[in-house]
């Protein structure tokens, strides 16, 4: 049946003229939605984290740890599947004792349907009361300074600080917003993005250590960051 019949069909009572302007309206806009539709990958293949990120660098090294690290999603490992392409979570230590909990997730299509969960959203759908949150700059020697967040959490006596950020391509969307004008802004451009989530997360006994925790998050962050050649420096920051 051509498209005239069918808008005939649909539109009983419009002319035949008319229903030739409607037939040519439909295809034009069928035609420009195909257009619009990004076909054009930034990244070739989904990279194999578990090999990428080193068990070992700096003074840091991978441990056993029997806490189990906040999940990435708000609707546990089903929704991950669909929302990530690649996970990786690991604690680790260094010679002082200090341990830093580490959460990569990566996804090779960032979409305005499909994108990156917030770690604060998804601490507080896991029983988490968010106390506090800030933007903050970690700035890199070989890198464009990364546009991460701070948090604070708590659930009943347990309190974590976590430092994060988001890249969807080349950018730090600071949040939902950003992320979606930024994938709408690339889409535009045929580009289908790639997005990650790096969070790191260390729990406290006292809130006042937040920020001496922040800082060492962050100068473990930076030191995985300068352990990574830059071929694969760019999975985790936009250069």
């Amino acid at each position: 049946m051509s498209m005239m019949k069918v808008c005939m069909f649909i539109f009983p009572q419009i002319t035949q003229r008319k229903s030739v302007l409607v037939a040519v309206l439909l295809i034009s806009a069928a035609l420009f939605a195909v257009k619009l539709t990004p076909t054009i990958h930034v990244v070739d293949a989904t990279p194999d984290l578990d090999t990428i990120i080193p068990v070992e660098f700096g003074e840091w090294k991978q441990i056993a740890d029997p806490f189990t690290q906040v999940g990435l999603t708000t609707g546990g490992n089903d929704l991950a599947s669909q929302l990530y392409d690649k996970i990786v979570m690991r604690t680790y230590a260094n010679n002082s004792g200090d341990r830093v909990m580490l959460a990569i997730a990566y996804a090779r299509e960032q979409k305005q349907d499909i994108k990156i969960h917030r770690p604060e959203v998804c601490y507080v759908a896991q029983g988490f009361q968010l106390l506090n949150k800030t933007n903050n700059t970690i700035n890199m020697s070989a890198a464009k300074p990364i546009k991460a967040l701070r948090l604070l959490v708590s659930n009943q006596n347990r309190y974590e600080t976590v430092s994060y950020w988001v890249r969807i391509g080349d950018d730090y969307p600071a949040g939902g917003m950003s992320a979606r004008l930024k994938i709408l802004r690339d889409g535009l451009k045929g580009k289908v993005l790639d997005g990650v989530l790096v969070r790191a997360s260390t729990a406290i006994s006292d809130p006042a250590s937040a920020v001496t925790a922040y800082e060492k998050q962050e100068n473990f962050l930076r030191e995985l960051l300068l352990s990574l050649p830059k071929s694969q420096k760019t999975i985790l920051a936009a250069t």
